[in-house]
Formats: C-alpha cells, sequence, structure tokens
C-alpha cells in the first residue's frame, strides 16, 4: 500500500505535531536506556520514581484507548449513562488497594505480583496465575492495537487494506521506546501520553458550544429532553445490563487490575518509597474517575452537535466513527493532530505496559523461577528485551489476525470474555490469600479447579454452538457482566469450605502473609 501524505486528509500542521510526538516519545526511550541495564532497573525503574509520576502511569494506562473511543461512541449511540455509576467504583478499590494491596507488596519487595502466590499456595499457584496474566495481555494488546488503528484508518479515510500497515506502524514504534528503556521509559512516556489523551479530550467541548445557537444551556436542555442522562435501568435481575451489573462488575475488575495486575504491581514496586506508592495510587485516581466521566459526557455532547448543528458532515456515521471524523472537520489545524496524538497516546500508555509486563513476569516467573536462577541482573535486564521483542511482534500479529477474523462481537466484548477466561477467580485466589488462615495449597488448587470449569461451561452455554442445540439454557442464564462476580464468589467459597473437609496442612509458615499474621518487622520470608 502507498499513501502519499499530501493525500491524506490531515493537514501538514497535523502531521507535523504526530511526527513530533512520536519522535519524543523514542528520544524519551533512548534516555531511559542507560538506567535500564540491570533487571531491577529494566523492570521497577531502579525503585526510584515519584509519587506523581507514577500515578499519571496508573492513570494512562487504566484509561486506554477504550476510554477514549468507546466511551464517547457508548454515550453517542445509548440512550442511557449505564455504566457511569460504575466507574465510581474505582474510588472504594483504590482505597483498598492503598491499604491493603500497596503494604504487601511494598513489605516483600516482590519484582512480581505472583512471588506472593508461590509463598502462600505453593509454585502451582504462580505459575497459573502468571500464565493467566501473561495469555490475557497477549490478547488484550492485540485488541487495543487493533482498535487505536481501526479509528486512525477511519480517521485518514484510508483503504480497508490500509489496517495493517497501520497496525503494523504503530506497534513498531510503542515497541521500540518500551524495549530500549524498559519501565522508566513506559512510565515517563505515559506522562506525556496522559497529559495528551486529557488535553486533547478537553479540546473538543469548546468547539462544540461556540457552534451551538443556545451555547452550554442548549447543550444541557437537548440531552436532557431526550433522556441522554438516564443511568440505565435498577431491575433486581441477574439476565441484562442493569446498574447494579455493572457497578459490582467493574468494582470486582478495578480490584483485580489493582490487587493482581502486574503492570501495576510494577508501579507499586517502582515507586521511591511507601508514602510515594500511596500518592501514586491516589493521584491516579483523582486523574482517572473525571476522564471517564468527561469522556462520556463528550458522547453526550457530539449527540446534541449533530442534532443540532446542521451539516456538519457527521450525519449518518456509526457512533464509534462520529468522534474520530469531528477530530479532523471541526477541530482547528494543529489541535487536531494534538487530539490524533491523544487517541495514540491512550492506546500507546495500555500497549506498553503490557510489554513491559508481560517481559517481568516471563523473566521472573518462569525463565528465572524455573531454569535461570544463577545469572547476574544484566543477563536478565537482555532476557526481559528478549521477551518484550517476541511479545512485541506477537501483539502486532494479533492485531492484524483480529483484522482478517473480526467477527460480529463488540472489542469490549471480546475483552471481557477474554478477561473472564483467563482472569476468572484470580481475585479470589488473592483474596485467599490475604484474608484467611485455613486455606492451604490444596484448598485454593480446587477451588481453582472447579472455578476454570464452572466458567468455561458458562462461557459455552452463553455461545452461538450452544445456542443451536440448547437455546433454552442461554435465556436462563446470567448476563456476562457477572462473570468476573461470581467466578471469584465461587472461587473463594470453594476453597473456604473444603479447608473444613481436608485436613489443614501449611508447607510454609504465614507470617507477613496474611492480614492477620503481618507486622512491620515481617519480610517475605516470614522473618
Amino acid at each position: 500500500m502507498r499513501v502519499r501524505m499530501s493525500a491524506l486528509p490531515i493537514r501538514a500542521a497535523d502531521q507535523i505535531v504526530v511526527g513530533l510526538g512520536f519522535i519524543l516519545l523514542i528520544v524519551i526511550g533512548l534516555l531511559c536506556a542507560r538506567r535500564s541495564q540491570t533487571d531491577e532497573g529494566y523492570f521497577l525503574a531502579g525503585r526510584s520514581m515519584p509519587g506523581w509520576v507514577v500515578g499519571f502511569s496508573m492513570m494512562a494506562t487504566i484509561v486506554s484507548s477504550m476510554t477514549f473511543l468507546a466511551l464517547p461512541a457508548f454515550a453517542f449511540g445509548e440512550s442511557n449513562w449505564r455504566n457511569c455509576l460504575a466507574h465510581f467504583t474505582y474510588i472504594p478499590a483504590i482505597a483498598i488497594a492503598i491499604f491493603l494491596f500497596i503494604p504487601f507488596y511494598r513489605r516483600s519487595r516482590v519484582s512480581s505480583a505472583y512471588e506472593y502466590l508461590e509463598r502462600r499456595f505453593g509454585l502451582w499457584a504462580r505459575l497459573y496465575a502468571a500464565a493467566s496474566f501473561v495469555l490475557f495481555q497477549f490478547f488484550r494488546a492485540g485488541i487495543v492495537l487493533y482498535a487505536v488503528s481501526l479509528a486512525v484508518q477511519s480517521m485518514l479515510q484510508l483503504e480497508a487494506d490500509s489496517l495493517p500497515w497501520i497496525i503494523c506502524i504503530a506497534g513498531a514504534i510503542v515497541s521500540i521506546y518500551t524495549i530500549v528503556g524498559g519501565l522508566q521509559a513506559v512510565i515517563w512516556t505515559d506522562v506525556l501520553q496522559g497529559i495528551a489523551l486529557i488535553v486533547g479530550g478537553f479540546i473538543c467541548l469548546p468547539i462544540i458550544v461556540m457552534q451551538l445557537p443556545g451555547g452550554f444551556g442548549q447543550l444541557l436542555q437537548v440531552a436532557a429532553q431526550d433522556d441522554k442522562f438516564n443511568l440505565g435501568s435498577t431491575e433486581l435481575t441477574l439476565s441484562g445490563k442493569t446498574v447494579w451489573a455493572y457497578l459490582l462488575a467493574e468494582f470486582v475488575l478495578f480490584m483485580q487490575l489493582l490487587g493482581t495486575d502486574q503492570t501495576n504491581v510494577q508501579r507499586y514496586a517502582a515507586a521511591k518509597s511507601d508514602k510515594a506508592a500511596t500518592q501514586a495510587a491516589a493521584f491516579g485516581c483523582l486523574l482517572a474517575v473525571p476522564t471517564w466521566l468527561y469522556f462520556l459526557f463528550l458522547g453526550t455532547c457530539l449527540y446534541v452537535f449533530v442534532k443540532v448543528v446542521p451539516e456538519t458532515g457527521l450525519e449518518g456515521l456509526s457512533a464509534d466513527q462520529v468522534f474520530p471524523r469531528f477530530i479532523l472537520t471541526q477541530v482547528p489545524a494543529g489541535l487536531a493532530g494534538f487530539m490524533l496524538t491523544g487517541l495514540f497516546a491512550s492506546a500507546m500508555s495500555t500497549l506498553d505496559s503490557s510489554i513491559n509486563a508481560v517481559a517481568a513476569t516471563v523473566t521472573i516467573d518462569f525463565y528465572k523461577r524455573l531454569w535461570g536462577r544463577q545469572r547476574d541482573t544484566r543477563h536478565y535486564a537482555l532476557v526481559g528485551k528478549m521477551i518484550s521483542l517476541l511479545f512485541s511482534i506477537a501483539m502486532i500479529s494479533t492485531a492484524c489476525a483480529i483484522y482478517y477474523t473480526r467477527s460480529s462481537e463488540t472489542l469490549d466484548d471480546l475483552q471481557r470474555t477474554l478477561l473472564s477466561i483467563f482472569s476468572g477467580g484470580l481475585l479470589g485466589l488473592f483474596l485467599l490469600g490475604f484474608l484467611t488462615l485455613r486455606v492451604d495449597g490444596r484448598a485454593a488448587l480446587v477451588a481453582t479447579i472447579v472455578t476454570a470449569f464452572s466458567v468455561g461451561g458458562w462461557l459455552w452455554v452463553d455461545s452461538a454452538l450452544a445456542d443451536r442445540f440448547f437455546p433454552s439454557w442461554k435465556v436462563q442464564m446470567p448476563d456476562k457482566l457477572w462473570v468476573g462476580t461470581l467466578a471469584n464468589t465461587l472461587l473463594f467459597s470453594v476453597a473456604y469450605g473444603v479447608s473444613w473437609i481436608v485436613v489443614n496442612r501449611h508447607d510454609r509458615p504465614l507470617n507477613g502473609l496474611t492480614i492477620w499474621t503481618t507486622t512491620k518487622q515481617h519480610t517475605a520470608t516470614g522473618e
């Protein structure tokens, strides 16, 4: 595919802004390379990062391109804000992380979230959790890269066969600075990307308001008349996408991300002090929640804009095409380039975190633990860079595979389904370790197997294949939003029940491994 830059529907000023943004990311990666020669430097940024910087990185990672693209599209196309309240559950999840997860991980000085599970339940738990994380990130990174590339292709009005090239270019850029600079480059580029994402989004609102005859008041009036601020169904049922389903699903998801996800555990460890780690979590929450709400509101603003303002060129477009096309046609030159940079940034902050976290997990939890214990720190950093390269290639290949084999399922639904498959019950496993004394590795293993088969059976019954043979079953099943909540509850309950049946046998001391056996003097080894 050959595309002349002059033929693109993006102005020269915007091309310059986007190009400078990409160059700056690579420069940051090169500047951080010297401090990423050891495993602690490459995977944990030398445990020396300021709290506000880590907090910005946490915000940029969790917000992602799904916020920049999916939330405006959702609010534009749907008749309600049914997932609005769910974002507020990030606040109690962060509070729990500050008082439970961060102290545990900081005290133990682990490099991987899954080291804890081996100390608590045995090697099987560590390998199971690490493998689940790697597999989920493998597919998630491909989905995010595909989604942002699809948006760029739509914005630039390129031919469909140009999408694999966009995927390769975007994937190569994020891979270069991540592989070279390690976690320090990831965190500092996340700061710039987070700023670009937030500022890029806030550029749109005044542009919309200034073109409405009645200004901001008309915006609110039309949106209210069309019931666009409706928070959704409050019906007490498991079968629909109700407010309660979203609240519980998002809370469990946030708890899982903050308590079991390597991308966040790395950032807890990368902070220069316990206080800085706590500040990072609080600051990230302070930035993330308003950002989610703003992008929801922006989708409603776009709805009013298209309805009220004549001949915008946005009429008849699908919901997911409106915001990208608005950027190109309504935002002034230069600023549109900044917003396009924000669009790329929203994806790259997720992708670079996935690349480095997977490299850390594979290096520490598999290579170092099983095969390469007696090596120097530079060796592990080199292994991490090689794994980062391999994962980057796999990420680009997965995104291209989605392009060639895409189905009717939305990308957000696909991501949630994959999370249910590869991470179902993982939060429950960690909470068993933190909160219980009597549950040992055998009870946890039985519960993990039961949960895995239960989630697999649920998803099969919900599939199109099962629908052909047992159509009545699917009608009776809860909505897939409940998978995470019910899977974690099942694992916790089964493990605790089994612990009363089998003879309790802890093969390792629990000192420092539960909230009941922890003091400030305890270390990861329980000494």
